[in-house]
C-alpha cells in the first residue's frame, strides 16, 4: 500500500471534517442543545485524527487531538463562551493549512509512522510509502499555533456572562480573502445518480449506433464526417462517465480484517492479514457482488488451508501464517486474488472424494489445476470429515464461482503442498458498456465478450475431423473441439454454396471451443441490457443489447453455454489414429 495513492480521498473526506467542524462551533454559540453539537463536532475531530493517523501525518493528528481535548473539556460540563470558540476555530484554520501542506507539499507528516497509527490491527501497514524523519519548519510551526491556541482554551477560567472574541482572528482561516477563495476540487454524487447518468450514457451510445448506420446507408459523406466527431465525443464521455463509476477496492478489502480476526481466533490460528492494490477502481456493481465470495474465499484459506501454530512450527514454517488479498490491472479486467501460505490443496482427498461423488475419475497426480477448480467449485463437493459454522457443506467455492460466472469473469486456482493456494478472480473492471464480437447464426445476430474471442477463422467445408464421436478442428496448437449451431440452439447450419465456412475460436481461459457461425459482422461497443423476465431463466445468455438496425441481440456466457456440451479434451494422437 502507497499512501499517496489516497490523497486525493484523504483531501476530500478531510475537507468535509474540518467544515462540519467550523460549521459547527460557528452554530454552538447559539445551539439549542449543545451536548448533541458538542459530541458531532468529538466525532468530526475523532474521525479528522484517525484518518490522518492511517495517512502518517502526525502533526495533523496532534493537533486534532488538542481539539478534541478542547471539546472534551465543553462535553464535560466546561463552559462554552465566545473566546473559547474564538480559539478551536483558530485551530480548525491551522488545521486546514496542515491538511493543504500535507496533501500538496508532502509536509505534516513525521516518520512515525503509518505503521503505528494505521490502526487496523492487520500488519498491512507494512511496506507504507516512507516518509522522512525531519519534519518541516512550516508544519511545525503550524502545530505550536494550535497547542498555544488550545492552552488558552485550558487556562481560561470559565465565566457566566459572555466573553470579548479575541481581537485579531487567525489569517490563516476562511474569514481571510484567501480562506473564502479556496477553489473546491472535489464534490460527492450519489452513486445512484451516476447510475442513471450511466444508463443515458448507454442510450446515447445506442443512438450514436443507429445514426452511424443510417449514415452508412444514405452514403454522405459529410454526415459520416460530422458523426466520427461525435462517435469520439461520446466516447469521451463514456470513459469519464465509466471512470466516476468506479470504487476503489479498498472499500471493500478493509471490511474483511474483522473477518480474519475472528475467524483465526475461532479456529485457534495466528494469521498476518495482508492487502494490496486497495486504489485499484471496480464498477460499484461488481464490487459489491464480490463481498460473498470473498467471505468464502477468506473463512476457506483460514479454516482449511492454514495450519495451526503447532502444526506450522512441525513444518520449518512460521507460527503466523500469511494471508493476503489483492487486486491488480490485467488489461480491460481486475484480478482479485486470495493467498495463503499454508498447506495447500490435498489432492488424494480432492480425487477421493471426487471418485466417491462419481464426479471424477483417476489418481490426485492425474488431477490438472482445470480439475481442481471444476471439482472444488462442484455444488455439495467438501472434502471436510464434518459440517461445523465455517465450512463443510459444499456450497461456499460453488457460490463463488457462479458469481464470478455471471459477471462475465474467470475463476483459477494454484496450489502447491506445504506452500500454499492462490485463488485469482478475473473480472470486468465495469458491466455497462463492453467491446464485442457481432455474429450471425441463422437469421439472428449475437454478440461475444471481446475477451473471449481467442481469433475468428474458416474452414473447408468437409474438412473437419471425428474424434470419439466429437467434431475436432485440426490447427496449429492442436486441435479444437467444434459446436455446431444446432448443438447450442437447435438451428441448423446452412453451408450453402461457399467453399468455406466461418468459425470463432472461443477461449474461457479453462477451455477452447470453435463455434461455426453463418458470418462475423465485427468488433463494437455494445451496452448491456438486462433480459426481460421471459428470458431470464435462459442459461448461458447474460444480457442482451440493441443494436443499430433496432433489433435485440443476445450476449453470450461461454462459461454456462459450453458447461457439459462437449467433454473432448485436445489429444493430437487420436485425432491423427482416428483419421
Amino acid at each position: 500500500m502507497n499512501v499517496s495513492d489516497y490523497k486525493d480521498l484523504y483531501a476530500s473526506e478531510a475537507g468535509d471534517a474540518l467544515q462540519a467542524l467550523e460549521n459547527g462551533l460557528v452554530g454552538l454559540e447559539s445551539a439549542t442543545e449543545p451536548l448533541a453539537a458538542i459530541h458531532e463536532l468529538f466525532r468530526n475531530a475523532h474521525n479528522l485524527k484517525g484518518n490522518s493517523g492511517a495517512m502518517g501525518y502526525e502533526e495533523i493528528v496532534e493537533a486534532s487531538h488538542a481539539l478534541e481535548s478542547a471539546l472534551d473539556g465543553l462535553r464535560q460540563g466546561g463552559e462554552i463562551t465566545v473566546a473559547k470558540i474564538g480559539c478551536m476555530l483558530g485551530v480548525v484554520d491551522i488545521l486546514k493549512k496542515l491538511v493543504r501542506c500535507a496533501v500538496t507539499e508532502g509536509d505534516g507528516s513525521g516518520a512515525a509512522g503509518a505503521a503505528g497509527t494505521a490502526g487496523d490491527g492487520t500488519g498491512a501497514a507494512e511496506g507504507l510509502d516512507a516518509r522522512p524523519d525531519a519534519k518541516s519548519p512550516l508544519s511545525i510551526r503550524l502545530l505550536g499555533e494550535a497547542l498555544v491556541l488550545i492552552s488558552n482554551i485550558s487556562d481560561e477560567p470559565d465565566q457566566a456572562g459572555p466573553v470579548t472574541r479575541p481581537a485579531s482572528p487567525p489569517e490563516t482561516g476562511l474569514g481571510s480573502p484567501e480562506g473564502l477563495s479556496q477553489r473546491i476540487t472535489s464534490t460527492k454524487v450519489d452513486l445512484e445518480r451516476l447510475d442513471r447518468i450511466m444508463d443515458l450514457v448507454g442510450e446515447l451510445t445506442i443512438s450514436r449506433i443507429r445514426f452511424s448506420a443510417l449514415a452508412s446507408a444514405l452514403g454522405s459523406k459529410p454526415l459520416l464526417d460530422e458523426l466520427a466527431l461525435s462517435w469520439r465525443l461520446t466516447s469521451q464521455i463514456q470513459k469519464e462517465v465509466m471512470e466516476a463509476r468506479l470504487i476503489p477496492a479498498g472499500q471493500v478489502f478493509q471490511r474483511f480484517n474483522r473477518l480474519v480476526r475472528d475467524v483465526s481466533h475461532e479456529t485457534e490460528k495466528r494469521v498476518k492479514f495482508e492487502i494490496a492494490g486497495a486504489e485499484i477502481g471496480l464498477d460499484r456493481v461488481v464490487l459489491e457482488s464480490m463481498v460473498d465470495p470473498l467471505v468464502h474465499l477468506i473463512r476457506n484459506a483460514i479454516d482449511h488451508g492454514i495450519e495451526t501454530p503447532p502444526e506450522r512450527r512441525a513444518a520449518g514454517k512460521p507460527e503466523e501464517a500469511r494471508l493476503a488479498l489483492s487486486a491488480r490491472r490485467e488489461r480491460n479486467n481486475v484480478a482479485l486474488e486470495v493467498a495463503d501460505d499454508g498447506r495447500g490443496i490435498d489432492l488424494e482427498k480432492v480425487a477421493h472424494a471426487a471418485v466417491a461423488a462419481g464426479i471424477a475419475k483417476g489418481r490426485a497426480a492425474d488431477l490438472t489445476e482445470d480439475d481442481v477448480c471444476r471439482i472444488i467449485t462442484m455444488a455439495g463437493f467438501s472434502t471436510a470429515e464434518s459440517v461445523d459454522k465455517l465450512s463443510g457443506r459444499g456450497m461456499g467455492m460453488n457460490i463463488v464461482k457462479k458469481t464470478v460466472d455471471s459477471l462475465g469473469g474467470s475463476m483459477h486456482i494454484q496450489s502447491a503442498p506445504g506452500k500454499g493456494t492462490t485463488v485469482t478472480l478475473l473480472l470486468p473492471i465495469n458491466l455497462s458498456i463492453i467491446k464485442a464480437l457481432l455474429f450471425s447464426v441463422g437469421p439472428d445476430v449475437h454478440a461475444l465478450p471481446i475477451e473471449y474471442v481467442k481469433e475468428t477463422s474458416r474452414f473447408e467445408q468437409g474438412s473437419l475431423k471425428t474424434v470419439r464421436g466429437d467434431l475436432v478442428l485440426p490447427g496449429a496448437d492442436g486441435v479444437v473441439p467444434v459446436l455446431m449451431p444446432d448443438d447450442i440452439f437447435g438451428i441448423p447450419f446452412e453451408s450453402g454454396s461457399d467453399r468455406y465456412a466461418k468459425v470463432i475460436i472461443v477461449d474461457t481461459g479453462t477451455r477452447r471451443f470453435a463455434v461455426v457461425v453463418n458470418g462475423i459482422i465485427g468488433q463494437q461497443d455494445i451496452v448491456i441490457k438486462a433480459l426481460p423476465p421471459l428470458f431470464r431463466g435462459l442459461r448461458g445468455i447474460s444480457g442482451a443489447t440493441v443494436l443499430g438496425s433496432g433489433k435485440v441481440a443476445f450476449i453470450w456466457d461461454p462459461h454456462i453455454l459450453f458447461e457439459g456440451r462437449c467433454a473432448y479434451e485436445s489429444d493430437q494422437k487420436a485425432v491423427v489414429s482416428e483419421n
